[in-house]
């Protein structure tokens, strides 16, 4: 853990001068053996459980464990109790007994809630431009001018007109409606059955999406998603209704940023096929602004004259500072939702607007993930790296002896977007390698001499280091310029593993760096002792993997034995496979 990105640079180029490839990391006789541990530990019932999964662990062999606990997130925060960094220390010690490695996950940069409780204006935010406002006959506020004519037949009443293009088996129209006397209807789908509209979008805006679904013994993948017409990839928002069972009508509310789409396709229903029945009514899509709108150095807010631009108004002159408080007041979870009301704007007296105006609005609005109410932080944010340095003195407190930390640079869904970040004219990529060599440098710095680990999909052009990742703007190409040799890769990419594998194992010109990596492997499904054998197959011939971790989402500890088994079994084939030194 003592080198740098400098040294490792340097040893590049050592390698480059003599024609040579890049040492890879021994893969030792035996592998390490992980699992991914969920706990909360805010009582002794925690930590008596928590104890319990590490005995199960422990006796099946495993050699370390990774806490997949809040509890990182919030240590250093001045609400948070003692108590509990102490049942922390308690039981990183406990599985330290147990021969057992104790990994802190830490610095949150995709699943970011729980540090952006501190203050949710350290998130990634979006710019939107030109959101246009007319003050009120009162001359007292603003009223925001929805710009969206409306979706054709969003209440069904129409029949099939202006959703029923795909020709998918199994939509139509039922008399069971939310409002009115028609609503779409998905009733036992053997295939895709999905609603569809095309529509016409302002660049840089915000939109607000409104639904009611009901559900009658339905089994099947809802979802709703938004995206550039022609063009898939480049998604503007994508959700998941909880529709499995049977439900009565439901409301849904999301928001999203249109980005530089002007033509687009709404879709809704059910992809992969569906069993019982899934209705919607009463569609609404409409243009709002000031969800969300952020208050920081990196975001900041114009109110001026479209006709004149450099007609610029000023805040507690011509119009009130605007406030949405979800912004305002700390909160843990810090974003309950994707879609609520947004704040009004006031007019002080002596303001130089007049009543029937027409004026436009620059800022910046932080968006939820729809499907999860999820958001990262900013990578150029001061204030994040101050809270990472706090966090990691606190972390510090709770370690045992050989003790690890994993950073937490995963599904990272918005990036290099705000006026801070774009502001430093990186690429996206650049951008990321850049934070998480700063990110590794402060708890190397207050850590010294533990191990260090990151998941591969930010840095990995076979999973997300790629262009096109949800609303990231720009590539994360080259994110992987920012990972020093001694970073250890924990790699999920199961869907392309040999890939990926090799990527990381430095036999790739595009990134000569060998790290060690570990297999993050099960997630929830198959057979523990196949998928582990599945996965060393996969891995044939390439050097430097070290071990596998056992991750579940589901708390499903039953395949625990059984993964390692499979894993240890494996394990002399993949020896045999490596090149000699």
């Amino acid at each position: 853990m003592k080198k740098n990105i400098l040294v490792g640079c340097l040893a590049i180029a050592a390698i480059a001068a003599w024609g040579g490839s890049p040492e890879a990391p021994i893969s030792p006789p035996s592998p390490e053996l992980w699992y991914w541990h969920h706990s909360y530990l805010t009582s002794e019932d925690a930590v008596a459980k928590s104890e319990e999964l590490i005995d199960k662990a422990a006796k099946a062999g495993y050699t370390g464990v990774v806490f997949w606990d809040s509890s990182f997130n919030f240590m250093g925060n001045p609400s948070w109790p003692k108590d509990n960094e102490d049942r922390m220390k308690e039981v990183m010690k406990y599985a330290n007994h147990k021969h057992m490695k104790a990994v802190a996950s830490v610095a949150p940069f995709g699943w970011s809630n729980d540090v952006l409780g501190v203050d949710p204006n350290w998130a990634e935010s979006q710019r939107v431009v030109g959101a246009e406002f007319q003050v009120v006959a009162s001359g007292k506020a603003l009223h925001f001018m929805n710009s969206f004519p409306g979706l054709k037949n969003g209440d069904f009443e129409a029949g099939k007109t202006g959703w029923f293009d795909t020709n998918d088996q199994g939509i139509g129209i039922t008399e069971n409606a939310h409002g009115g006397k028609s609503a779409a209807a998905i009733v036992d789908a053997a295939g895709n059955g999905r609603l569809h509209q095309e529509i016409k979008l302002i660049p840089w805006r915000q939109y607000h999406l409104r639904l009611f679904f009901k559900s009658i013994n339905f089994l099947g993948g809802p979802m709703v998603e938004i995206f550039e017409s022609g063009n898939s990839e480049k998604l503007r928002m994508i959700a998941y209704p909880h529709a499995n069972g049977t439900h009565d009508w439901t409301e849904l509310d999301y928001s999203f940023n249109s980005g530089d789409t002007k033509d687009a396709s709404l879709y809704l229903g059910v992809w992969g096929g569906s069993k019982g029945v899934l209705l919607f009514d009463d569609i609404l899509l409409e243009e709002r602004a000031l969800v969300y709108v952020e208050h920081s150095a990196g975001a900041p807010f114009k109110l001026y004259d479209p006709a004149n631009p450099a007609k610029v108004y000023q805040e507690g002159v011509d119009y009130n500072r605007v406030v949405d408080p979800p912004m305002v007041a700390p909160q843990v979870n810090a974003f309950h939702n994707s879609y609520h009301w947004p704040p009004d704007i006031t007019l002080p007296a002596g303001t130089h607007l007049v009543p029937g105006q027409t004026v436009a609005a620059d800022y910046y609005a932080v968006f939820p993930i729809a499907f999860n109410n999820e958001t990262a932080m900013c990578m150029s944010e001061p204030g994040v790296y101050r809270w990472l340095a706090a966090n990691a003195q606190a972390v510090k407190k709770v370690l045992p002896k050989e003790a690890a930390t994993l950073l937490n640079y995963d599904e990272i869904r918005q990036a290099n977007s705000c006026w801070a970040c774009r502001s430093r004219k990186m690429t996206a990529g650049e951008l990321l390698a850049w934070s998480v060599g700063k990110t590794a440098q402060i708890y190397q710095t207050a850590l010294p001499g533990t191990d260090l680990y990151v998941w591969n999909d930010m840095f990995d052009p076979y999973h997300n280091a790629k262009d096109h990742v949800f609303h990231v703007e720009g590539d994360f190409a080259g994110s992987w310029k920012g990972l020093a040799a001694d970073v250890s890769i924990m790699n999920w990419n199961l869907g392309a593993l040999r890939q990926s594998l090799t990527w990381f194992s430095g036999h790739d010109p595009r990134q000569p760096i060998a790290h060690r990596q570990m297999i993050a492997g099960f997630y929830d499904r198959g057979n523990g002792a196949a998928e582990a054998s599945k996965e060393l197959k996969d891995a044939a011939g390439i050097p430097g993997v070290v071990g596998f971790m056992y991750t579940t989402y589901a708390d499903d500890y039953s395949q625990l034995q059984s993964f390692a088994d499979g894993a240890r079994a494996a394990w002399p084939a993949y020896l045999a496979s490596l090149p000699k030194r």
